[in-house]
């Protein structure tokens, strides 16, 4: 393709973009961008935005038409303004009949000139806009306003110039739009194109309402006094009301104008203002549970016909709760506010909304979470809440469980990932209950387990109990608690229904603290679950294996007389079948075992512990076949921590097999899966067998190399340093394999090179004198270090700069060679080779240069050196720049916070990105951080 943006190339150009295969798709996608970016766009876009031609090239030129006022403002002289707005505004009027897309394209232009511009006077800017015949333009264009003032890049000076502007002008504008909606109060029904017209007036109320609303602090938005704003908010919810009264069935453009309205009301009562104003929002919520009332007495049904309205309606509920709560919660406690008593019944009858979830309704679930906001209003109020709150949470729970109950029918995968969601929210608003009902919450449970007829709806109860078990306090036994739990346990040990049984269990391992930490019924009820959980292994194997892990490590002490039957089923063909049910149930014996007797443990364990062995010799003999004997090591291991006489027995046991693993490289991770816990576990213990960990640990590395492996040599060094002779030579081993395969693509193995130079920051801090043991490897580290902070891969990149910072305290000799060239690089890190994110490691690499003593000038020689180039790191940073970046990284050696925000600065003028929006927000995080 010629690299001329002639008129024919352009269109060309389009058309293959949107009719040719993918690779000339790309091509031409790449061309028109360069183009859009090309001076001569200015001329071409109004060529292009012929009437004549295709829709396809118009948008193209709109689109241009944008990207070169958002980026290109400065070519255009400011004698030619006046010309470039009555060009942009001819073409708004040229398309005010469509195609849509352009016309839209075209209204963001002319906001994107206005704020450019920055002018003070929209009134004679959008003049020509004002005849009636044009009123819809008008209102599209200030639509777009403020959209494109909270979206658009700009200079910070701009940004408040333009801020002031678009606040002198906000009254006035949602002044002019409840004029626009004047006609809702007509008692004739609305003709499409008056619902058109209350359509656009009540987006851009919103889009106004919100303007600069997510800046950072509230006097940055439209200052908006909700009190002098509820005559707009009567005229919007007349808008519903209206379309309600005259349209059986709310779809189409009807639903659009209400959906914009509620919008618009929930920018208002959410500005950043609206919280000064507690009368006014409790009226504005009185309003709209009034307008509520009527349309939740007609629909509120399963399969309503005007479910997207009923959402809408919540929506906008939900979040005027969560702005106002402490008004509603305040108002009701002290007057029985019936406004706010209101609104919390709607929000009630949302959340118990008939019918399954998402089958039938597509709504409660949007009110989950505000029940929150109310309930921490309602504690802070009030430790101890009164009746009415008891009574609001009391039908709360009860629609939750009713909420919980999963439909009939079979759900397909999407829906049923949803309701699992769902099911998990009703979950967390159930623990917000328990906040205000404490223990009444599980006698409401009971009761509805009386009353229920289904599985479906005793498995809804089980997993509402199921949501509490982290809420009960220790040695307090409600008795409607107990009898729930009596029911789980009954369920667990005979249920035939799937997932009935799965619920039960799962109760029963979330409550097995509780369970430990009763002393009168506890016992028997742990002894009784555990035995349901055993037996419910045939039918719900990884519900029941989870349970029994639960139960046997918080009741070891109940869980003892039964470890043989554990161990007999964690070696039967269910307890082997799955590997995940294998390790809960090994975890579960290793538990059992712990707490009873050595007589009674030992036999068990080596029954366990020869048939890992016979596992692992078959996991060795082909590793290319799962059989998960290392795991199952690793996992009977780990629950021994509390008998280390065990777990060493486990291991002399599991040793002899094995040294085949570190011939293997599938075999090498899972190998130092078990050397890991062993030597975790067993500690001082396993030095008698440290030559034979040792010897593992050091064929395994070079059979392979993997961040596991270096992690336990890193554990050997740091825990037997001072008491192993050996350690020097395994970890001049170990750091030599590892860095001949991090040399070679260190980026490609980011999990070893992270390993590694974590590894040695850790020795070198803590273990400083195995340094020496690595003498010939230094240099050879050093390098790879270097290289490595300029990876993208961020856990790498910050390892290999805290190996560094750490090498220049304890040995900056060994450094001193390369650290001139470091400096560079790392200045070219912070200039923008590696991505904004890894800024914070080389500010501290930079602070542990400065500390180290390296003598002949040190980092300040290294910083002039590097910043005293032409260009470097990048064209934007000027000389000023430079000379106060090295100015203030000098002078700081103690603050690391304050060391970052000097980098973080500099970065941003490397990057071309000081004064604008990102910078001021960037620097107000750290500063607000600080």
């Amino acid at each position: 393709m010629e690299n001329q943006y002639t008129v024919q190339n352009l269109e060309y150009a389009v058309s293959v973009f949107y009719n040719s295969e993918h690779n000339e798709r790309a091509q031409a996608h790449q061309w028109l961008t360069t183009a859009q970016r090309c001076p001569e766009a200015w001329s071409f876009v109004w060529e292009l935005l012929q009437p004549t031609k295709p829709t396809e090239v118009q948008f193209f030129a709109a689109t241009t038409l944008h990207t070169k006022l958002l980026r290109c403002w400065g070519e255009v002289p400011e004698e030619s303004h006046e010309e470039l707005k009555n060009k942009i505004l001819h073409a708004v009027l040229s398309y005010a009949k469509g195609p849509k897309i352009v016309l839209n394209r075209l209204c963001i232009s002319l906001a994107a000139f206005i704020l450019q511009q920055a002018s003070t006077d929209l009134v004679s800017i959008l003049s020509p806009l004002s005849a009636a015949e044009h009123r819809p333009l008008l209102l599209e264009v200030l639509t777009v306003i403020p959209e494109e003032f909270n979206s658009m890049t700009m200079l910070s000076p701009l940004r408040v110039k333009n801020r002031i502007i678009l606040q002198k002008a906000c009254p006035a504008v949602l002044d002019d739009m409840l004029q626009c909606l004047q006609s809702v109060y007509s008692k004739e029904p609305p003709s499409e194109e008056t619902i058109q017209w209350w359509w656009l007036a009540a987006l851009c109320c919103g889009s106004w309402l919100t303007l600069g609303a997510d800046e950072a602090s509230p006097e940055r938005g439209i200052s908006v006094d909700l009190a002098q704003r509820l005559p707009l908010v009567n005229a919007l919810f007349s808008v519903v009301q209206q379309l309600y009264t005259h349209h059986e069935v709310i779809s189409d453009s009807a639903l659009e104008a209400c959906e914009a309205a509620l919008s618009a009301v929930r920018a208002a009562g959410a500005a950043p203002d609206a919280a000064r104003s507690p009368g006014a929002a409790l009226q504005l919520l009185s309003e709209l549970a009034a307008l509520a009332a009527p349309i939740l007495a007609r629909d509120n049904v399963p399969n309503s016909i005007n479910e997207e309205l009923l959402s809408a309606i919540a929506t906008c509920a939900v979040s005027l709760t969560e702005c106002h709560s402490r008004a509603i919660v305040t108002a009701i406690e002290r007057e029985g506010h019936s406004g706010a008593l209101q609104t919390l019944e709607l929000l009630l009858a949302s959340q118990a909304a008939p019918g399954h979830y998402p089958v039938h309704e597509t709504r409660s679930h949007l009110v989950t979470a505000v029940w929150y906001t109310v309930q921490d209003e309602i504690l802070c109020l009030s430790p101890s809440p009164g009746a009415a709150w008891r009574g609001l949470f009391s039908r709360l729970l009860r629609a939750l469980l009713t909420k919980s109950e999963a439909p009939a029918e079979q759900l397909a995968r999407d829906d049923a990932e949803l309701l699992r969601c769902y099911r998990q929210d009703l979950a967390d608003t159930a623990m917000y209950c328990f906040g205000v009902l404490g223990d009444y919450s599980f006698t409401i449970i009971e009761s509805a387990w009386r009353e229920a007829t289904t599985d479906c709806r005793r498995e809804a109860c089980l997993h509402i109990l199921l949501a509490l078990g982290d809420t009960t306090p220790q040695s307090k036994a409600p008795g409607d608690l107990i009898v729930m739990l009596e029911h789980a346990v009954n369920t667990a040990a005979s249920c035939e229904d799937k997932e009935l049984c799965n619920t039960a269990l799962h109760c029963l391992g979330a409550y097995s603290w509780w369970l430990s930490s009763m002393d009168d019924k506890g016992p028997t009820l742990a002894m009784s679950a555990l035995r349901a959980a055993g037996a419910a292994l045939d039918r719900a194997p990884q519900a029941a294996a989870l349970a029994l892990k639960k139960l046997s490590t918080e009741c070891s002490g109940i869980a003892a007389p039964l470890a043989a039957e554990i161990v007999q089923a964690a070696q039967s063909p269910r307890g082997c079948g799955d590997a995940w049910v294998r390790r809960q149930l090994l975890g579960a014996a290793g538990a059992a075992l712990s707490a009873a007797a050595r007589p009674l443990s030992a036999p068990l364990l080596r029954a366990l512990a020869d048939s890992i062995h016979i596992e692992l010799l078959a996991q060795a003999a082909d590793p290319t076949k799962s059989h998960g004997g290392a795991e199952a090591a690793a996992a009977l291991m780990t629950s021994l921590k509390a008998r280390s006489d065990l777990a060493a027995d486990l291991f002399s046991v599991i040793l002899p097999a094995l040294p085949p693993f570190a011939e293997h490289a599938a075999l090498v991770p899972p190998l130092f899966l078990i050397l890991n816990q062993t030597i975790s576990i067993l500690m001082d213990d396993c030095l008698p067998m440290m030559e034979h960990i040792a010897r593992l640990a050091a064929r395994a590395s070079e059979t392979h190399q993997c961040a596991s492996g270096i992690d336990v040599v890193k554990l050997i060094v740091l825990m037997f340093g001072n008491q192993w002779p050996g350690c020097p030579s395994l970890l001049h081993g170990t750091v030599s394999a590892a860095a001949r395969a991090c040399a070679s693509d260190a980026a490609g193995r980011s999990d070893v090179t992270e390993a590694l130079f974590n590894a040695l920051q850790s020795i070198t801090k803590k273990k400083p004198r195995y340094v020496d043991s690595l003498e010939d490897l230094l240099p050879e580290l050093v390098d790879l270090a270097c290289n490595c902070i300029r990876l993208w891969e961020a856990g790498a990149a910050r390892a290999a700069c805290g190996w560094l910072g750490a090498l220049a305290g304890a040995r900056p000799a060994a450094l001193l060679p390369r650290a001139p060239a470091l400096t560079a690089a790392a200045l070219r890190c912070i200039g923008g080779l590696t991505p904004r994110n890894q800024v914070e490691p080389l500010a501290e690499l930079l602070l542990a240069l400065n500390r180290a003593s390296f003598g002949g000038g040190g980092l300040a020689a290294w910083l002039r050196g590097a910043l005293g180039q032409a260009h470097f790191p990048t064209p934007h940073a000027a000389d000023h720049h430079k000379l106060a970046f090295i100015n203030n990284v000098l002078k700081e050696k103690s603050s690391k916070r304050r060391l970052l925000e000097t980098v973080q600065e500099f970065s941003l003028v490397c990057r071309g990105l000081i004064g604008t929006e990102y910078a001021r927000q960037t620097l107000a995080a750290k500063q607000l951080i600080a």
